[in-house]
């Protein structure tokens, strides 16, 4: 019989160790869909991101579930899709208390929407400033291809 997934105030009261070996068997019990409602998460990244700050990503995360910014490159279609953060060029990493976000595509209202989305929901657990720079525009091509669409039709 699997054990039930304690509540989030609950899972953070235990020891390091005691988190781990509940995640370990609470993802052999359960998808991580389950685990991500019984928290109240309405995203895996803020899971992901709560294993970040507890520092059990490592310990808990299988190499072949981790997020690898390759796959999402190869999935796109292209390294220009996504520009790297200064860090990730240099070979470097962020400190674990830190975060950096870029964002250099072309996208659809919708597309864009949900990527924001997720990425507000992940600032809601941040409580330290945030520097933002941000530009929208309608995409001269893509306004284009809409025209020839509708001209087709």
């Amino acid at each position: 019989m699997p054990q039930p997934i304690l509540p989030i105030d609950e899972f953070l009261a235990l020891e390091t160790d005691e988190q781990v070996e509940k995640l370990k068997q609470w993802k052999m019990d359960y998808t991580l869909k389950d685990i991500r409602e019984a928290w109240g998460f309405k995203h895996s990244a803020q899971y992901y991101m709560l294993l970040k700050k507890l520092r059990i990503y490592e310990r808990v995360v299988n190499k072949s579930d981790k997020f690898s910014p390759e796959q999402l490159l190869a999935s796109r279609g292209g390294a220009d899709a996504y520009a790297g953060a200064p860090y990730s060029a240099a070979g470097r990493t962020l400190p674990e208390d830190q975060f950096g976000y870029e964002l250099n595509v072309t996208l659809t209202g919708p597309e864009l929407a949900e990527k924001l989305e997720r990425l507000a929901y992940f600032l809601k657990g941040e409580h330290k400033t945030v520097s933002v720079k941000l530009s929208i525009s309608a995409s001269g091509a893509f306004a284009q291809q809409e025209e020839e669409d509708e001209e087709e039709r």
